[in-house]
């Protein structure tokens, strides 16, 4: 793509940015600090100038700061898809990025290059370790943030990063991460939450290691208590690396074992961490035997360096007696693992369920109203969603069931519901017990039934393309249906859509019918290795001037409709692509910290591909481009199955 004058000057400005922001680094290495930073720029932290909190009161301000605080370091390959969304949510909240690509054949790096990113080329060397420490040696920021290109930080957390800049002992911090593992698309109740360390001091001697999983390792200048207690910063990262999709598409498990296996291979003391991640990697796909066996090996391991198991070897352990049904396996073991880890509520989770499946009731009830108390909150574990809220609610109405007292399990259901919205099983199981099973499988709750028109205005035979027309394309993916309630939700939509393209990702029938009514035409997911083709596919069945990207069941408020409407009817715009707020919560908790930004509405014309996991138009960082404060709800029926959820 040529460079217009516009993106010249923007690189252009960067660039110097960078260098500025480089000869003052050196400055100060040298100790010649007073040539670069004058007494309105210091920062809390520093120790030139003791009257700080009269030059900067606000830790907001070091945005204004040409010393680099923050130093963004990523190592990627191949990741069109999922770089852009990565580097918007976090560029506000940092000053340099350093992107080591270890070899990508795509647009990745045009990509990084259009938010300003420094790129170093590193030859592959079967070591992510090694590839994460290359980024380190070129950061110049007196703090370095890691991530991957599959996440992104939550909509407006971007500048709480900077808080560090107050930090005067912790020398690292945490953010909570979100790893969402589903099938398809992130669902906010399919996830794992944990506080992990992203954020550590430059140059004190933090470094990566291991081939993969790689981890920090701490300088011996630094304690326990320096290495225990990261200072937790107010923000929330989104993790897309574990949906089921994405780790089949990207043969994450193939790549993953080969590597792990080659760190054991006729090593007479293993390292526990990566047999834990070799049994992770085997619960993954479905082979609980041979998962628990290599967990077994782990914590073996461990107790032979006289090290205590960490709480995630347990978790894996039970998790896949669960996943076998091997209930009686895990009584009375499961209490020897609560004693080590007593706040742990996924294990007080997993005892409640191997306590109702092995005839003890009572004390199954006991111990999901403990996790009830315990709640999910303790992230210096890794938590399952909903362990300390709707699935104890659940199993608790499942115990009442087994005893005949189908007025105590109707309570415990709707408070499940009360929690996740969307927990398919718990509403089941309640409309069940109220003999209403065949309303809810046609029609889930808040769902009225319609009829739609049968004019549409949307035929693929158009043969004119008015300037305000747009195409409407639709992700559906299995577990989408009933039919009845697409076509509720469809008909929601339709005063948008001049033109409708269903993509088919494995629902089926439903997809023609859907299609049927809408007058749309069904194109399937590609395969795995076309992925990438899949935007030149869609763009050779669209009709219209702009590209509106929809998942099922995803609505607005109606005052945002009307905004909506006035972007539609609008006959002229300077803006190619717009971004919509996705609140990936269905419930009403917490709401304002699960939004994330999504490139759903652009020009035909500036899109260079989409990502179908997360449900995003793709474009260059240059294009112009507006955000826009409309609020999509996220209000899919779930797909979970039960306690049977991937580990990490």
């Amino acid at each position: 793509m040529p460079v217009t004058p516009k993106d010249f000057i923007f690189r252009l400005s960067d660039f110097i940015r960078q260098c500025s922001m480089r000869a003052e680094t050196v400055i100060r290495l040298r100790g010649d600090v007073n040539q670069c930073v004058s007494p309105d720029r210091i920062r809390p932290h520093s120790p030139v100038n003791p009257l700080w909190k009269e030059a900067v009161p606000l830790w907001q301000n070091t945005a204004r700061a040409t010393v680099p605080l923050i130093s963004l370091c990523m190592i990627v390959k191949d990741e069109e898809p999922w770089i852009a969304r990565c580097l918007s949510s976090v560029r506000a909240g940092v000053d340099e990025i350093i992107i080591v690509d270890t070899g990508s054949r795509d647009r990745t790096m045009d990509i990084a290059r259009g938010f300003g990113a420094t790129i170093l080329q590193f030859p592959w060397k079967e070591s992510f370790g090694e590839a994460r420490n290359y980024s380190l040696i070129h950061a110049t920021g007196e703090w370095i943030l890691w991530m991957d290109a599959d996440e992104e930080l939550a909509v407006n957390d971007a500048l709480k990063l900077r808080m560090v800049s107050t930090l005067q002992e912790h020398k690292l911090a945490s953010v909570e991460t979100i790893h969402f593992n589903g099938l398809f698309r992130p669902q906010a109740d399919e996830a794992y939450r944990l506080a992990q360390c992203r954020l550590f001091r430059n140059g004190e001697g933090v470094h990566f290691t291991g081939g993969i999983h790689e981890q920090l390792s701490w300088p011996d200048t630094y304690t326990r208590e320096d290495t225990s207690t990261p200072f937790q910063l107010p923000v929330r990262l989104f993790h897309y690396g574990y949906l089921q999709s994405v780790t089949t598409l990207k043969s994450k498990h193939e790549r993953n074992l080969k590597l792990l296996q080659e760190a054991v291979t006729d090593n007479p003391n293993p390292d526990p961490w990566s047999l834990y991640h070799i049994a992770s990697e085997y619960q993954r796909v479905g082979k609980y035997a041979l998962a628990f066996e290599q967990v077994n090996q782990a914590i073996a391991a461990s107790l032979g360096q006289r090290r205590l198991p960490p709480s995630l070897f347990y978790k894996l352990k039970y998790g896949c007696l669960l996943a076998r049904g091997s209930f009686r396996e895990g009584w009375p073991g499961i209490d020897k693992a609560i004693s080590l880890y007593p706040d742990y509520v996924d294990l007080h989770l997993y005892k409640g369920c191997i306590l109702m499946h092995t005839d003890q009731v009572e004390a199954a009830i006991s111990a999901f109203e403990h996790c009830l108390t315990l709640g999910e909150n303790a992230l210096h574990y890794m938590v399952l969603k909903g362990a300390g809220t709707f699935y104890p609610c659940y199993y608790i109405g499942n115990c009442y069931e087994l005893r005949g007292m189908s007025g105590e399990s109707r309570v415990w259901y709707r408070r499940a519901l009360e929690y996740s919205p969307s927990f398919k099983e718990a509403a089941e199981k309640l409309a069940h017990l109220e003999d209403d099973l065949q309303a809810v499988e046609e029609v889930p709750s808040g769902v009225r039934s319609f009829s739609v028109p049968s004019h549409r205005k949307n035929s693929l035979r158009c043969n004119t393309t008015p300037a305000n027309a747009w195409s409407v394309i639709v992700m559906l993916c299995k577990g989408d249906g009933p039919f009845s309630a697409l076509r509720e939700w469809a008909a929601k939509w339709q005063p948008f859509a001049d033109q409708w393209i269903v993509l088919d990702g494995g629902i089926g029938a439903d997809a023609d019918k859907l299609a049927s009514v809408l007058n749309a035409h069904v194109l399937p997911l590609p395969s795995e290795e076309e992925q990438s083709q899949l935007w030149g596919r869609l763009e050779g069945l669209l009709t219209s001037s702009h590209v509106l990207w929809l998942n099922p069941y995803e609505e607005v408020r109606e005052e945002e409709r009307e905004a909506l409407s006035a972007m539609k009817t609008s006959q002229a715009s300077p803006y190619s692509m717009f971004s919509l707020n996705l609140c990936l919560q269905a419930g009403e908790v917490e709401q304002e910290h699960w939004v994330v930004e999504r490139n759903r509405l652009a020009v035909r014309e500036a899109v260079l591909g989409c990502n179908p996991v997360i449900g995003e138009l793709i474009a260059l960082p240059g294009d112009v481009s507006r955000s826009s404060t409309i609020i999509l709800k996220n209000r899919q029926p779930s797909r979970r199955n039960g306690y049977l959820n991937q580990e990490i």
